[in-house]
C-alpha cells in the first residue's frame, strides 16, 4: 500500500508566469487595437488645428484672386507665387496662351518644383495671417483670403517712395557716365570687361554704345532721336524724347499701359529702371502729370490675395 505522501503532485500554476502571460496578452490587444484606432483616426482627418502639420496648394496674387467664382482667369490679377504646375507652366511659355498675368518677381518653375506646401501651424515659418487661415480647414477644402500690406510684407517706408515729374524735366546726357555695377545692372549683363560695346538695348527701348575703361568707368552713348517714342521690353512703358536743357542732354516723358484695379483704385505694377536702380510704379496721376515709385521688393506694400486648398 503506497503512502499518499509519496504520490506525485499535480503541478500547480506559477503565479509569476500567469501574470507575465496576462501582461503580454493585454499588450498585444493594446498594440493591435491602437494600430486599428490609429488607422481610423488617420483616415478620419478632421479640421486642422493649431500644432497640426498640413499640406496645402496655393496661388498668391496681387490686385485680386487669380481665378473668379466661375473658374475663369482674372486678367487683372498678377500672380507672384504658386505651388500649382497647372498655373506655373503658363509663365514665360510661348507654346501656351497668355492665360494668366504674372508679377515681375515671379520665379520660373519646373514641374518637379511644384509641390504642396507643408507647414506646422503655429511655427510661424509663413505669414501668420496665412497660417491662421488654415485652422479649421479639412482635406479638399478651398479658401480665399486677403492679407493687407501690414500683415503681409510690410508697408513702403516714406524714404523708399519718390514722386517723379512727367513734364519732360527728367533728363539724361547723350554721353552718360556710370560705374561698371550700374552699367551691368542697366543692361542686364553678367560681367563687363574693358572694351567697346555696340547696340546694347536700353531698358527704355533704344540702342546704346558703350566704352568700359580699365579704371572702372563707363561712358554710355544713347542713340535716341528727338520726337521719337520708344517702348520698353514689355511695352508697358513708352518714352518720348524731346530736346534737353542744353545740347548735351535729352528730356524724357513717359506714358504707361496700366490695368485699373476696381477694389484698390491702383494699377498693376510697372517696373521702372533709372540709373541702374529698379523701381516699381505704384501710382500715376495724370492730372498732376506725375507718377510715384517705390524702391523695394515688389511685394512690399501690396495687398495679397491667396486661393488655398488643403490637400
Amino acid at each position: 500500500m503506497s503512502d499518499d505522501n509519496d504520490a506525485p503532485r499535480k503541478k500547480g500554476r506559477d503565479p509569476i508566469l500567469m501574470v507575465g502571460t496576462i501582461v503580454l496578452v493585454v499588450a498585444f490587444v493594446v498594440v493591435i487595437g491602437g494600430y486599428a484606432y490609429g488607422e481610423l483616426v488617420t483616415e478620419n482627418k478632421g479640421p486642422a488645428q493649431y500644432g497640426d502639420t498640413v499640406k496645402v496648394n496655393y496661388v498668391g496674387s496681387y490686385y485680386g484672386y487669380y481665378i473668379d467664382d466661375n473658374g475663369n482667369a482674372d486678367i487683372n490679377a498678377a500672380i507672384f507665387d504658386t505651388s500649382l504646375w497647372s498655373v506655373a507652366k503658363y509663365y514665360d511659355n510661348d507654346d501656351l496662351d497668355d492665360k494668366y498675368t504674372f508679377s515681375w518677381e515671379f520665379t520660373k518653375k519646373a514641374e518637379n518644383d511644384c509641390n504642396p506646401l507643408e507647414t506646422k501651424i503655429g511655427e510661424h515659418k509663413l505669414l501668420i495671417a496665412f497660417e491662421n487661415a488654415l485652422i479649421g480647414m479639412k482635406p479638399g477644402d478651398t479658401k480665399r483670403i486677403t492679407i493687407n500690406d501690414e500683415d503681409g510684407y510690410g508697408r513702403v517706408a516714406e524714404a523708399n517712395e519718390r514722386v517723379w515729374d512727367n513734364d519732360g524735366s527728367e533728363e539724361l546726357a547723350y554721353n552718360e557716365q556710370m560705374s561698371v555695377p550700374v552699367f551691368i545692372a542697366t543692361f542686364g549683363l553678367t560681367s563687363a570687361p574693358a572694351g567697346m560695346y555696340s547696340d546694347l538695348l536700353h531698358p527704355y527701348g533704344w540702342k546704346c554704345d558703350a566704352v568700359v575703361n580699365s579704371d572702372g568707368s563707363v561712358i554710355v552713348t544713347h542713340k535716341v532721336v528727338v520726337d521719337e517714342t520708344y517702348d520698353n521690353d514689355n511695352a508697358s512703358m513708352h518714352v518720348t524724347i524731346s530736346p534737353g536743357s542744353d545740347g548735351s542732354k535729352f528730356a524724357m516723358s513717359f506714358t504707361f499701359d496700366t490695368k485699373a484695379d476696381p477694389a484698390e483704385g491702383g494699377i498693376q505694377l510697372i517696373q521702372f529702371k533709372y540709373e541702374g536702380v529698379t523701381y516699381y510704379i505704384t501710382e500715376i496721376d495724370d492730372a498732376a502729370n506725375t507718377f510715384t515709385t517705390k524702391r523695394t521688393d515688389e511685394r512690399v506694400g501690396m495687398t495679397l490675395y491667396f486661393v488655398i486648398t488643403m490637400t
